[in-house]
């Protein structure tokens, strides 16, 4: 027995690896089992992401079933129908076996729950050993700035859809790239926590989706040794993933290990500048058209790349490598532009070039382009001959 707060929740985290409308049907089921010691677990699985819960001390009797997922979670929020939030997240939940059949007993209302067969439920795979453990906090934030590089499922290309995870020495990184842009976290692991060499390609966009559902402090994070599994245990739940099986395109010697010039702005001021830049081309139906970042050693601009006269307001700045009366003129795409400088935390950003059609890398406050925590490259857009 539990609660409809937590049951509900549970059933919430677990549904992200459940289908809706799935060709084998008890695959539109969440796998419930009352566990020895007591505890009940929750489990979807979509054959990619199993997704397992746990509600302690929430079970009478050891066992297993597979119950509709939809019917389930949708008869919980019937029940609740004209009552507080937390009156009816505190009710009392029992699910059991009522003459062969599982029923929901909250309210008063006790309800029939459409059942699938347990021996039509696939045998999950095991979990991969942990390899390291991370601040939970830390590691969603990282994850979120990473995996904007990765690219949509329209462009046929599933390898730049992954994150690349791996651990190494105390840290855990993540890499991603669509090969016009790398996001780049490093994360140390926990202090007195092992740290074991691993590497793993993981659908990036499906992570950030979970990790969102994790519930506690700390992350442990699995990789088996062949890259195939990947998982992820915090709190009360437990993510387990296929890792992608493709070769991810070489990124390291794309980061530039050393940077002439060095250009450092308030990110708030350039982040505006940007977003502004990108609303004008939208206001000309010309999004095709790059956003241009001009700077001098004093100032810098950023403005749509139009032709004509076009002027934007001058930031000041303050920079390294460009002479008195120099200037630098890169060209972005205006997406890609707004989204590395949204990934960043500090006051400050400093953009690490060596020529205005050469890589960029961005980093926060005045972090160095060759170590910092969290880099994020662009390859700007060459100018038209």
């Amino acid at each position: 027995m539990t609660d409809r707060g937590r049951l509900t929740a549970a059933l919430d985290t677990a549904g992200l690896a459940i289908q809706t409308r799935s060709a084998v049907p008890v695959m539109s089921g969440v796998l419930i089992t009352g566990h020895d010691n007591g505890d009940a677990t929750l489990t979807g699985f979509d054959y990619q992401t199993a997704i397992t819960v746990t509600l302690p001390e929430a079970a009478h009797t050891p066992g297993q079933l597979v119950v509709s997922h939809a019917e389930l979670r949708g008869v919980l929020s019937a029940t609740a129908k004209g009552t507080s939030k937390k009156r009816a997240d505190a009710a009392p939940v029992t699910l059991a076996m009522d003459h062969g059949t599982p029923a929901l007993t909250v309210d008063g209302y006790t309800i029939p729950v459409e059942e699938y067969p347990t021996d039509d439920y696939p045998v999950l795979p095991d979990a991969p050993a942990a390899v390291a453990s991370v601040d939970r906090d830390r590691f969603v934030a990282d994850l979120a700035r990473t995996h904007v590089a990765t690219v949509s499922p329209e462009w046929g290309l599933p390898v730049l859809e992954t994150v690349r995870m791996e651990a190494t020495g105390d840290r855990l990184s993540m890499v991603a790239t669509d090969r016009y842009r790398i996001a780049w976290a490093t994360l140390p692991a926990l202090p007195d926590t092992p740290t074991i060499p691993g590497l793993v390609l993981v659908h990036g966009a499906s992570l950030a989706k979970l990790v969102k559902r994790l519930s506690g402090d700390v992350v442990r994070v699995g990789m088996s040794g062949d890259g195939s599994l990947f998982s992820l245990t915090c709190g009360t739940v437990r993510v387990l993933m296929r890792g992608h099986d493709g070769r991810f395109p070489t990124f390291k010697p794309l980061m530039p290990t050393t940077t002439p010039v060095a250009i450092t702005a308030g990110r708030t001021e350039l982040l505006t500048a940007t977003m502004r830049g990108r609303a004008i081309l939208k206001a000309k139906k010309e999004t095709a058209m790059p956003l241009a970042v001009t700077t001098t050693r004093d100032t810098v601009t950023i403005a749509p790349d139009l032709p004509g006269s076009t002027a934007a307001p001058q930031m000041p700045v303050k920079t390294h490598g460009i002479p008195v009366g120099g200037r630098l003129r890169f060209l972005f795409r205006a997406e890609f532009l707004e989204e590395a400088l949204s990934s960043f935390t500090a006051d400050t950003v400093t953009l690490h070039a060596t020529a205005a059609t050469k890589p960029v890398v961005f980093t926060d406050g005045d972090a160095p382009a060759d170590s910092a925590d969290f880099r994020h490259l662009l390859m700007p857009i060459r100018p038209p001959n």
